[in-house]
């Protein structure tokens, strides 16, 4: 019961402060000092803190303070009061977040970087674009999604899709990418399909005034918060995406095994030539 107590938000000698006077009734200090093994100094300021949160009442009687615990039903009481209180608070929060946003973006446009790493660091930069205010511009990868963390892909593309976050994206020529383009309408989603030659990992996500970068291969993410930085990767990915439409028409909407061996024994071929890029 003790450790159920101090669950519910009491401190470990206030839960036992508590459960000295469920036991033993009406009580003084003294009495519950002893009983809960606690200096009677602090159990003055325990028994203090329980009233306050409405476990005990006090009375006095003969010139002595008399101390009684409250039903155990109030601890229901309590938890629902202070969840109320949270609510409260949380409403006043996401009131107050836009005006916070606008000093943690700072005006000035310093450059901001954040690291991530392994598969939780990955998910919490995948998080971070479901904060999108502006459509996000996606260079992907879809190969190592499977492996990645099996079930959380097809839940973000739900989730995403859900708080109204339009993608336009940009995938190299594989069986898997022609099965994501398929679902586009269900997602959200403008997919250009594009020779296998222009393959690239790590994935490529710009929104708002930010750039994230996350590799599934490498288990590593960076999210680069610049005005600057987002725009001039805004401008080099509709530039592609412009050239993309093209290859996708040539491509057509069904996947060709073959084009996409011939896609890669010519990046094979060229990808060591020092002029390839």
């Amino acid at each position: 019961m003790l450790q159920s107590l101090v669950k519910f938000g009491l401190s470990e000698k206030e839960a036992r402060v508590y459960l000295a006077l469920l036991e033993l009734g009406p009580s003084s200090v003294t009495e519950v000092s002893k009983k809960s093994k606690v200096t009677r100094t602090n159990a003055y300021h325990l028994l203090s803190s329980l009233e306050l949160r409405g476990l005990v009442n006090s009375h006095e009687e003969k010139s002595k303070m008399i101390y009684s615990a409250e039903s155990p039903e109030r601890i229901v009481r309590m938890l629902q009061d202070e969840i109320s209180e949270k609510k409260r608070q949380l409403d006043e929060a996401e009131k107050i977040v836009p005006e916070l946003k606008t000093v943690y973006n700072d005006p000035e446009g310093k450059l901001k970087v954040r690291f991530y790493e392994g598969v939780e660091g990955l998910v919490s930069a995948y998080e971070d674009t479901l904060t999108a205010k502006t459509p996000i511009l996606a260079y992907a990868s879809v190969e190592h999604q499977h492996t990645f963390f099996p079930g959380y892909f097809p839940e973000y593309y739900k989730r995403r899709a859900a708080r109204d976050i339009p993608v336009k994206c940009i995938l190299a020529h594989t069986k898997e990418s022609f099965r994501i383009k398929s679902l586009d309408e269900k997602h959200l989603r403008k997919t250009y399909i594009v020779p296998a030659k222009f393959a690239i990992s790590p994935e490529i996500n710009v929104y708002d005034d930010k750039v994230a970068i996350m590799s599934l291969k490498e288990k590593f993410g960076v999210i680069v918060q610049s005005r600057e930085v987002a725009h001039a990767f805004s401008k080099l990915f509709e530039l592609a995406y412009e050239k993309s439409k093209d290859y996708d028409t040539s491509l057509g909407q069904k996947y060709d095994p073959k084009q996409e061996v011939d896609d890669k024994r010519f990046a094979k071929k060229t990808v060591n030539r020092p002029d390839y890029w």
